[in-house]
């Protein structure tokens, strides 16, 4: 069981034995582990030497996971998820196409991503694929110009 404060929730992600565990908890707490994650995602939350969580690696990866899990309870997540996404983050493209619905911007953030590397692609391509967004204009566009989008969308296509 998580304790109450949020560090020790992030504290908890450092340590490889209480991590999943750790993260299950957070999202299971649903719409409450809302601000617990924007804390994480915007670098407010740091730790005793003030250092933000979302710089030391592992939380982060922890608190994308997180997001995911929530599915569209962390739709009021989704400019974060878009921020890491764009940072290159591989977590954030399955974060975002656990959200059902996505803004514009999104779409047009994840229909980048498949320019990226290929695991981010074919993240990209499964969270494009999972909010119904493939026919996009800006996803057709990329992928008329990557061979990389063509590939992680025709994988995508082919395991559905």
């Amino acid at each position: 069981m998580l304790n109450a404060m949020p560090n020790s929730i992030f504290e908890q992600f450092l340590s490889p034995a209480g991590r999943a565990a750790a993260t299950s908890e957070l999202a299971s707490r649903g719409a409450l582990a809302l601000p617990v994650l924007v804390s994480l995602f915007d670098g407010s939350a740091r730790n005793n030497y003030g250092i933000p969580y979302r710089q030391v690696g592992v939380p982060l990866d922890c608190g994308l996971v997180a997001a995911r899990s929530l599915g569209v309870a962390a739709r009021p997540l989704e400019p974060f998820l878009r921020n890491e996404l764009r940072a290159g983050h591989p977590y954030a493209a399955g974060a975002l196409g656990a959200l059902g619905l996505l803004s514009d911007e999104s779409v047009c953030a994840l229909a980048e991503a498949l320019r990226s590397d290929p695991l981010i692609a074919c993240e990209a391509a499964a969270a494009l694929s999972l909010c119904s967004a493939t026919n996009h204009a800006a996803v057709k566009e990329v992928s008329a110009s990557s061979t990389i989008a063509n590939k992680a969308l025709a994988v995508v296509s082919a395991s559905v």
